[in-house]
C-alpha cells in the first residue's frame, strides 16, 4: 500500500516552516475534534490522522526520516492477484479523481442520526412525533456559504489546484485528501467569523416526524437532504432516524398479529366470565367461555397490526387459570388465605364423585384397576 501523505494530511506544502505546520496542525485539530461531529463515526479516525501527520512533521528529526523514506520507491506486489478494489486504487492513484466524485463527496453534508423512542401502541398504529434537537445547520451570519458577507468569495485550493487531493511518488503513488481545503478544492479568503469559513454552526433544529402503523423496532427512516448543509454547493446530507419501541408490559407482537396473556381464576374458568383485556385501542371486555382450561386460545378479531394493504390483524388471547396462593409463604391476608381453603376442600369434596371433572375420575379409576 502506498504511504501517507502526512504534508497534504495538514495541508500544507512540502518546503512548509515548522510554524506553518503548527499552525496548521492547530487549525485541523480545533475543526476536527470528534468533540465537535458526535455523530459522524469517520470523525475520530480523521482526528488520529491529523495527530499521526503533525507527530511525525513536527518533530525536526522524525521530519527528516519522514522526508528520506518519501523518496524510496515502494514496489508493487505482483504476486497478489488484482482485486477491483486494488484495481480501483491504482486506477485512482494512477489517472486521480478524473470525474470528481471523491471531490463532490466530500463537499456533501454529513449525514444526522437520531433515536425516536416511541411505545408500542405508537409504533402499531401509526403516530407523529416532533423531535428537536442541536445539530450543524446553515451559518445564519453568512447563510451557508462560508463567506463574510461583503467579503471576497472563495477560490480553489492554490495547495491541490482544486482537485481536493494531493499526489505523491511515481506511477505507482498515492492520493492523499487535503488538509489545506479538506478535500473540497476550495477554500475561504474572507471566512465568516461565526463560523471559521464553514458555512455551519450549532443550532436547535425540528422536524415533524411521521411514523407508520406496523414500524418494527429498529427500523429506519430517512428525511433526505435534511442533515447537515453541503459546502460550496454540495449535496445536503440526510437526516437517519432509527425507530426504539418501548417494550409492552402485556402485548407481544408475531407479524400482524398480537399476543397477550390473561390470568382468570378457578370459578371463572368453571363458569365463564367477562374479563377485561388489553390491546393497542384500550382495554376490551371478551367473554371467556365456561369450562375454559388454561391455554385456551381466543381471538380478537382485527384488534392486531393494521396490514399493508387493507384491515388488520388479530389479537390471540391465551386464558391463563390462576391457582391461589393458600399454602406456604407468608400470606398478606391470612384469613382470605384459610377461608379460600376452605371452600378449596368443600369443591374438592364435590367433585370426588367424578360428576364434576369427569376426565380426572377417569384416570383415576384406570390407575386403580392396574394396581
Amino acid at each position: 500500500m502506498a504511504r501517507e501523505d502526512y504534508y497534504a494530511v495538514l495541508g500544507v506544502a512540502r518546503e512548509a516552516s515548522p510554524a506553518e505546520i503548527k499552525s496548521a496542525y492547530r487549525r485541523l485539530a480545533l475543526d476536527s475534534h470528534p468533540d465537535r461531529y458526535p455523530d459522524d463515526v469517520r470523525a475520530e479516525a480523521r482526528f488520529r490522522g491529523i495527530s499521526e501527520a503533525y507527530a511525525a512533521l513536527g518533530d525536526p528529526d522524525r521530519r527528516a526520516r519522514y522526508d528520506r523514506s518519501q523518496r524510496l520507491p515502494e514496489a508493487l506486489d505482483l504476486a497478489t492477484p488484482p482485486t477491483l478494489k486494488t484495481a480501483k486504487e491504482l486506477f485512482g492513484n494512477v489517472f486521480g479523481d478524473v470525474f470528481g466524485s471523491r471531490r463532490k463527496q466530500r463537499r456533501r453534508g454529513r449525514d444526522i442520526r437520531y433515536t425516536l423512542t416511541v411505545t408500542f401502541a405508537q409504533a402499531v398504529l401509526g403516530s407523529q412525533h416532533r423531535i428537536e434537537f442541536e445539530a450543524n445547520g446553515a451559518c445564519s451570519a453568512c447563510g451557508g456559504g462560508g463567506t463574510t458577507p461583503g467579503g471576497k468569495p472563495a477560490v480553489e485550493c492554490r495547495l491541490c489546484d482544486g482537485k481536493g487531493e494531493l499526489k505523491s511518488g511515481g506511477m505507482f503513488s498515492s492520493r492523499t485528501r487535503c488538509g489545506r481545503c479538506e478535500g473540497t478544492g476550495m477554500v475561504q479568503i474572507d471566512g465568516c467569523l461565526a463560523c471559521r469559513g464553514r458555512g455551519l454552526r450549532r443550532e436547535e433544529r425540528a422536524f415533524e416526524v411521521r411514523v407508520a402503523a406496523g414500524t418494527l423496532a429498529g427500523a429506519e427512516k430517512i428525511l433526505r437532504s435534511q442533515g447537515e448543509p453541503g459546502r460550496f454547493g454540495g449535496e445536503a446530507g440526510n437526516l437517519r432516524i432509527k425507530i426504539n419501541v418501548r417494550d409492552d408490559p402485556w402485548l407481544e407482537r408475531d407479524g400482524d398479529d398480537l399476543h397477550v396473556t390473561v390470568p382468570i381464576s378457578i370459578s371463572q374458568a368453571a363458569q365463564g366470565a367477562s374479563v377485561a383485556v388489553p390491546t393497542v385501542d384500550g382495554w376490551v371486555d371478551m367473554a371467556v367461555p365456561a369450562g375454559a382450561a388454561s391455554g385456551t386460545r381466543l381471538r380478537l378479531v382485527g384488534k392486531g397490526v393494521p396490514r399493508t394493504q387493507a384491515g388488520r390483524g388479530d389479537q390471540i388471547v391465551r386464558i391463563d387459570v390462576e391457582t391461589p396462593q393458600v399454602v406456604g409463604g407468608q400470606s398478606e391476608s391470612p384469613a382470605a388465605a384459610r377461608r379460600a381453603r376452605e371452600l378449596l376442600d368443600a369443591l374438592e369434596e364435590l367433585c370426588g364423585d367424578g360428576a364434576l371433572m369427569p376426565r380426572r375420575q377417569k384416570m383415576i379409576d384406570a390407575s386403580r384397576e392396574e394396581n
